[in-house]
């Protein structure tokens, strides 16, 4: 478990609290610290993040980590906003706690994260609107399923989300994301991203004239955010 939290005395409270119950607790500082953990470590059980650090803020390590995460993430910020809360969800935040709370609450919604994941080896890809559950095929969206992939649209996704930001050629797509039927001409793969852009309703895959298709998993939404024991924080 990781603990990204900059202010030391909180971080040392959160790493000694949770880890009277046996969790493993790393804490770190910042993003680059984080990302040093993560390297020297493996990917952690679950992730407690502070959105204010210094240097890269929070929301951007969601962005860099949610596409791929098979971890939960709670985050716990000093930010009591409406706005805040939804777009740290939105990025990729599992659950979301405002400063100051209680160690009670924070090893119970840990403990909570840490259950449902457990044993789900869920990869997940987040879209503007909408996650999808490349596992189970399934649409979410809030965490509840709308809609579900097609075999081939889910071969689609997940190639695509495997090379993020590299151009992928129409036949590379014919030869690694096999089709429902025998997508084996160009316009074949055209209609398949066709149908999956509309169904995602997603602009993050990219057509490059004359070369195929690129995912962009950081492509910023266009949307505006929606209006709005011991305690510690």
């Amino acid at each position: 478990m990781f603990v990204v939290e900059d202010e030391k005395d909180l971080a040392d409270t959160y790493v000694e609290y949770l880890s009277a119950f046996g969790y493993d607790v790393h804490a770190a500082a910042s993003a680059r610290a984080f990302d040093d953990l993560a390297r020297d470590l493996g990917p952690p059980d679950l992730v407690i993040l502070d959105l204010n650090l210094p240097g890269e803020h929070g929301n951007s390590v969601l962005a860099r980590i949610a596409t791929e995460k098979t971890f939960p993430i709670l985050v716990i910020s000093g930010l009591d906003d409406a706005t805040e809360r939804i777009v740290a969800l939105e990025v990729g935040a599992d659950d979301y706690l405002t400063k100051p709370t209680t160690l009670r609450e924070i090893g119970a919604r840990a403990s909570g994260l840490l259950a449902r994941y457990k044993g789900a080896s869920r990869r997940l890809v987040l879209l503007e609107t909408v996650t999808v559950d490349l596992t189970n095929q399934f649409v979410l969206r809030d965490g509840k399923a709308i809609d579900r992939l097609k075999p081939g649209e889910t071969a689609l996704l997940r190639v695509l989300a495997d090379h993020p930001g590299v151009v992928l050629t129409r036949q590379f797509l014919i030869d690694t994301a096999p089709g429902d039927e025998e997508d084996v001409f160009d316009r074949a793969i055209d209609n398949r991203v066709s149908r999956l852009r509309r169904k995602l309703n997603t602009e993050r895959i990219s057509t490059i004239r004359g070369h195929g298709y690129r995912f962009d998993p950081f492509l910023p939404t266009a949307r505006p955010a929606p209006p709005g024991d011991e305690t510690v924080g």
